[in-house]
């Protein structure tokens, strides 16, 4: 392992998070530190005068995953279910201040609540040197998430794009820590990408993540209800050989494809698992 990344529920709500991403930075061998998070706490100024953005770049971290499903207030407040969308605007200002160079956006695809802000998304990303991905949605936390009326396609997105944008070009060799596929608009050469779990037959194939749960569940896939305890094990005094063990037998677990399109039933909702 030599790459964590920090998700949630929102991660920049715990006691001590600096603390805990110093720790983790400490680890030798760990060469990359991320956090997924909504932004809304990003600009918000600490007891030091100093902004969350600030203090996570002070600690060590290097990357941030944001979501970001609309650019309109009203339909972030019915998508989130929390009008914060200023604060979450502010938040990104606040994290480039800081000197994040890497921060990506990530937006849901829902249909009849975010179509039409496809293009305004792309156009707010270019503007800011952000890198936005497209990402289809996923029975994660409620089976009922998914149903043809709320389902809006990765192929469906591209086709909007493309109407205004003209065709657009592959990246097959550009690829950062997750399963999203890359391409360039040709009119402004900005790079955009798209996480298809759904229609994607190839989304496995690539993946080498492991996700540790908050209460100490190692799971080889998202899409899977296979997990494996650490909690006990630690508690009890394993050795580094057998903590390995373990984990290369998590590894190997790994399913050839996740479950999403046949009969996945969550057993935890998504803030359970880490997003």
């Amino acid at each position: 392992v030599s790459k964590f990344r920090i998700t949630g529920g929102e991660p920049l709500t715990r006691r001590g998070i600096p603390e805990f991403f110093q720790m983790l930075q400490s680890v030798e061998g760990i060469r990359d530190l991320g956090v997924s998070t909504n932004g809304t706490l990003l600009g918000k100024e600490q007891s030091d005068g100093r902004t969350m953005a600030a203090i996570l770049a002070a600690s060590g971290v290097q990357s941030l995953n944001l979501s970001l499903d609309t650019l309109r207030r009203d339909a972030y407040s019915t998508v989130t279910g929390r009008d914060f969308l200023p604060s979450v605007l502010s938040g990104i200002e606040s994290a480039k201040k800081a000197g994040f160079t890497n921060i990506k956006l990530n937006c849901v695809l829902m249909r009849d609540r975010n179509e039409e802000d496809i293009l305004p998304l792309i156009a707010f990303a270019g503007e800011r040197g952000l890198l936005l991905r497209f990402i289809e949605l996923m029975p994660v936390s409620t089976t009922d998430v998914l149903s043809e009326e709320r389902f809006f396609p990765i192929a469906e997105a591209k086709r909007r794009i493309e109407s205004v944008h003209g065709s657009l070009i592959p990246e097959p060799d550009f690829r950062t820590n997750g399963p999203a596929n890359y391409f360039r608009l040709s009119t402004t050469g900005q790079r955009i990408g798209f996480i298809g779990a759904m229609t994607d037959f190839h989304f496995c194939e690539s993946c080498n993540k492991l996700r540790l749960t908050c209460d100490g569940k190692l799971r080889p896939c998202l899409g899977s209800h296979l997990e494996f305890d650490l909690r006990e094990p630690l508690r009890a005094g394993a050795s580094d050989e057998e903590l390995r063990a373990i984990f290369l037998n998590v590894v190997a677990r790994k399913p050839k494809e996740h479950d999403f399109r046949t009969t996945y039933e969550p057993n935890r909702r998504m803030v359970a698992i880490g997003g």
